[in-house]
């Protein structure tokens, strides 16, 4: 069966931007690895999670053949159309929002019913109080199909109100209003009328919260009544002396006194039915209930807590389109990315777009550099898209590296397999030691320099240093061919495909990383098997933890700069290849 794809609303358009913390973060990550990493990578890991992004939606705007459809007159064609003209300044279609939680609905009435079902403590104190049962003749009882529910009989003066109730606060998310009262029930039988009225003896209370500050309330009546007390107290008492009577004053207190007990009582307001509450919600706090937007932007985890519907059937199917293609998310990110100043290229004829915090830069013929430097950008520009941990190996000829990485790596699955004795921990702990590889000072000193100098290189831009390790640096270019590359921005040319054949073997792994943290676990090294990933990290670690180090310091220091770059990414395997990448 075919595929049809996710499903692309005809009434919305949805667009995702990527949540600043998450931003923050991954910006920090490009920064401070220098490395490059594909712009789709990066869309990629926003819309991985619902945390990392926001949503923005917005109306399709409509043929101008369906909105003028309801309005043409079925005589004359050519009158309707001059008489549509007039009422061509329509209101642009609107969401409403649920203010409490920022999700946004097609109308006004669904928004309000989620608001009461869901936030209606947040305005309303909720008590169980005893009333005076219904008095009348009841016969017989409608009972709700769906929960079971008795919901009164319908000579009853608020039986519409109750039903109403009922469906919004327990059946509305399962069906429709109609489909609901094609359920109702009518029951005959006076034992379950008597279950109805002794149900109907107690009722919920709800009493106003005035913003969530009731306590404060009684201190602001009494403040009214004393203010009064002392103005217009004085006022009898003149009256009095006008009249030649002494004795007034203290009645007039008294009556100051009463006004003062009197108003506390009412101050509050407190309704019997939710259909009361909700009149005075919307007539006193409505701004704190529901607004209305041309644009619903949300967090992405709101996605989750809303309810079925055309809205989120758009949301739904437009984050599946762009976890597969994310060509929209890698456009709204363009922008960002460079008021963080971030560089931003395109290789290839097909213009594949890279991101990284350094700005690249190319050697013009007859440039050079130190002996270390100009031997180690030559070996890179002749072997393309080597890997960081293969230098030690294939450029210094430093075979006896691997032993150390690995001899780590079995330490933790050796503990398990002795995990009958208590006491099996620190005897882990002491294998990796005898597995240091034996390297000579000489050797540390020259792997210290050149992880150094890959460093200055990449830091500089004149090395390309990919998220999966990978190096590489382009040849000599003249002045003008330079010039025009770093104006443009856009290279004909695209990085030449890497040459190991262990390149797919661990495809999958993204995914089992991508769990992992915001940012750096989709675009982190998927391609190194673990023999290879040790030499250039392995390097530096004994170097840093040998007892006694004869080499220089600004050696060592050059080490300690390179290891937290080299162990950004190559623990881990990596990022799709190139042919993904220019789908």
């Amino acid at each position: 069966m075919q595929d049809r794809g996710p499903y692309d609303s005809p009434y919305y358009s949805v667009t995702f931007y990527p949540e600043d913390t998450s931003f923050n973060t991954l910006v920090q990550t490009i920064r401070k690895s220098c490395r490059t990493v594909e712009l789709f990578e990066i869309a990629r890991t926003v819309v991985a999670k619902l945390d990392r992004f926001v949503v923005v939606v917005s109306h399709k705007p409509q043929p101008a053949s369906e909105a003028a459809a309801p309005r043409s007159a079925p005589g004359a064609p050519a009158v309707p159309t001059e008489a549509a003209a007039p009422a061509a300044p329509k209101p642009r279609p609107q969401f409403h929002i649920s203010v409490p939680d920022g999700i946004p609905f097609e109308s006004d009435e669904a928004a309000i019913a989620h608001v009461l079902s869901k936030h209606l403590d947040k305005f309303f104190e909720t008590a169980e109080v005893e009333v005076e049962p219904p008095k009348g003749n009841f016969q017989v009882i409608n009972k709700c199909g769906v929960t079971g529910e008795l919901l009164g009989p319908p000579n009853y003066h608020r039986y519409n109100q109750i039903v109403q109730q009922h469906y919004a606060t327990k059946v509305a998310s399962r069906m429709s209003l109609e489909a609901f009262r094609s359920r109702i029930e009518t029951v005959r039988d006076p034992e379950v009328v008597n279950q109805w009225l002794a149900k109907m003896k107690k009722t919920t209370r709800y009493t106003w919260k005035l913003n969530g500050a009731k306590p404060a309330k009684p201190a602001e009546a009494a403040k009214p009544a004393e203010v009064p007390q002392s103005t217009e107290a004085p006022q009898p008492a003149e009256s009095a002396d006008a009249a030649g009577a002494t004795a007034p004053a203290p009645e007039a207190a008294a009556p100051a006194e009463a006004a003062t007990a009197a108003p506390p009582p009412s101050t509050i307001p407190t309704f019997d039915t939710l259909e009361d509450a909700r009149m005075f919600l919307l007539t006193q706090a409505r701004d704190k209930v529901v607004r209305t937007t041309e644009n619903a932007r949300f967090h992405g985890k709101v996605a989750e807590t809303m309810p079925p519907g055309e809205i989120r059937r758009a949301i739904e199917g437009a984050l599946e389109r762009q976890r597969r293609f994310p060509l929209d998310t890698a456009n709204a990110l363009r922008g960002r990315l460079r008021r963080e100043h971030f560089t931003i290229f395109k290789k290839g004829s097909k213009g594949v777009s890279y991101v990284c915090a350094v700005k690249r830069k190319f050697r013009v013929p007859g440039q050079t550099f130190a002996d270390s430097i100009g031997s180690l950008i030559s070996f890179i520009e002749t072997n393309p898209m080597v890997r960081a941990s293969e230098l030690p190996t294939k450029l210094l000829g430093i075979s006896n590296l691997p032993p150390n990485k690995p001899a780590e790596a079995p330490a933790p699955s050796a503990a398990p397999a002795a995990a009958g004795e208590g006491e099996a921990a620190p005897a882990p702990a002491a294998t990796p030691e005898p597995a240091k590889p034996d390297l000579t000072l000489d050797e540390r000193a020259k792997i210290s320099r050149l992880q150094g100098d890959l460093m200055w290189l990449v830091r500089e831009g004149y090395v390309t240093e990919f998220i999966d390790g990978r190096l590489f640096a382009p040849p000599p270019v003249v002045e003008a061919r330079k010039k025009e590359i770093e104006n443009e921005e856009h290279d004909p040319e695209n990085f030449p495909e890497a040459p190991s054949a262990n390149e797919g073997e661990s495809r999958p792994a993204p995914t089992e990383q991508a769990e992992e943290s915001p940012v750096a676990p989709e675009v982190a090294d998927q391609h190194v098997p673990a023999a290879d990933l040790p030499p250039v990290e392995s390097a530096a670690a004994p170097e840093v933890q040998s007892p006694a180090t004869e080499s220089a310091p600004e050696q060592r220091e050059a080490g300690s700069e390179v290891t937290p770059s080299e162990g950004a990414a190559p623990a881990e395997p990596a990022a799709p290849p190139p042919e993904e990448k220019k789908e």
